[in-house]
């Protein structure tokens, strides 16, 4: 989790560009989340929709949500498909995402609660097995990078 938010902080402010997926052209929803997956190491997430990572991800419940977990909205704008905004979840109700600018936000804010569509997790076993490894790592004195 903390290789994912180590990145993702780092373009804290950047504007929201349709199509976006790299600082140098900012992003959009799907390229930040792509982005900050595959430059951290965490996943090799290749650049797609927001549709296209859910389809990717295995759905949990909210009580089984982590940080690190990604989370799904529905109905932002008319997409032609369900899934059509993307965010990490951070924990404590809260995902780091590319809104205007890129900006922690709450998920229970009227707004994102009523568009909620579903949490997921990218990876099954290989992401539970880097958590659990930077977990140790972190206990007894690893290198957590």
């Amino acid at each position: 989790f903390w290789r994912l938010i180590t990145e993702a902080e780092k373009y804290l402010g950047y504007p929201y560009v349709w199509g976006g997926s790299s600082p140098s052209t900012s992003f959009d929803c799907s390229g930040f989340v792509c982005w900050v997956y595959q430059a951290s190491g965490v996943y090799p997430l290749s650049r797609t929709t927001a549709q296209g990572i859910f389809n990717q991800c295995a759905v949990v419940s909210r009580a089984d949500a982590k940080p690190g977990d990604i989370i799904f909205f529905t109905g932002t704008y008319n997409a032609g498909e369900p899934v059509t905004h993307v965010g990490i979840f951070v924990g404590n109700g809260m995902m780091i995402h590319c809104g205007n600018p890129i900006q922690y936000a709450s998920i229970d804010s009227s707004y994102w609660s009523s568009h909620f569509y579903a949490f997921g997790r990218l990876g099954g076993g290989w992401y539970a097995l880097s958590l659990q490894l930077e977990r140790w790592q972190g206990q007894y004195g690893g290198n957590n990078t």
